[in-house]
């Protein structure tokens, strides 16, 4: 049976035995001006009542300046998600709908803390001398949003140089018009240039490269 969130317990149950380190997810959210702050709490509660390796922080934006600079993240509501150690992967939006299992599987993913690279694209990884920061703005709508942040999630678990911040282009529509956003998935790196598109993954090494 499904709960509010369209969960199937024992289905997420048999998912998370696939856990192997405690994953930390520290939610930054405030009181005003925050549609799904308060549903994005309830459902990281849900996931961290169905398995103990699930650990659940919260702090608030507006106050917890301290906080909002240890883990770097700029708006809200933002989810760090902590494996075994800080691989810098922010998660911007509220993952509900189809993407809930999409998240799920990278919660999963994270925990494992493994790199799952082509030897080929590892070795263009390495090419990585400065820190990087990517934001990739998805939809979910857009079938090849998914795809390009479980890379860009890779890369990040892959290379200590690589940031990755997962934004919902439609909960942020302010940020997006800021990074003159036409379609999703599009990346931008360290802020300044972009590309859109699903590209396999040296190809996408290639490009990062080719901006940073």
């Amino acid at each position: 049976m499904l709960d509010a969130f369209g969960l199937d317990k024992e289905v997420v149950e048999n998912k998370f035995k696939a856990l192997m380190t405690d994953v930390r997810i520290v939610l930054f959210t405030r009181e005003t001006y925050c549609p799904y702050c308060n549903e994005t709490g309830r459902l990281l509660k849900r996931l961290a009542a169905i398995n103990h390796k699930i650990r659940f922080d919260s702090y608030n934006f507006a106050i917890d300046e301290e906080k909002e600079k240890e883990y770097h993240v700029f708006d809200v509501p933002a989810l760090a998600i902590i494996g075994k150690k800080d691989y810098g992967i922010r998660y911007y939006g509220y993952p509900h709908g189809n993407e809930l299992n999409d998240f799920i599987d990278d919660i999963i993913y994270i925990s494992k803390g493994e790199s799952t690279l082509k030897l080929e694209a590892a070795m263009k990884l390495d090419q990585f001398t400065k820190p990087t920061q990517l934001k990739i703005f998805i939809s979910r709508n857009c079938l090849f949003s998914l795809p390009v942040a479980r890379l860009a999630i890779k890369l990040a678990i892959s290379s200590d140089a690589i940031h990755t911040n997962i934004i919902q282009t439609n909960e942020f529509l302010e940020l997006a018009e800021k990074y003159n956003v036409r379609g999703t998935p599009m990346t931008v790196v360290n802020d300044e240039e972009s590309f859109y598109g699903a590209l396999e993954e040296e190809k996408y090494i290639n490009q990062i490269l080719d901006l940073a």
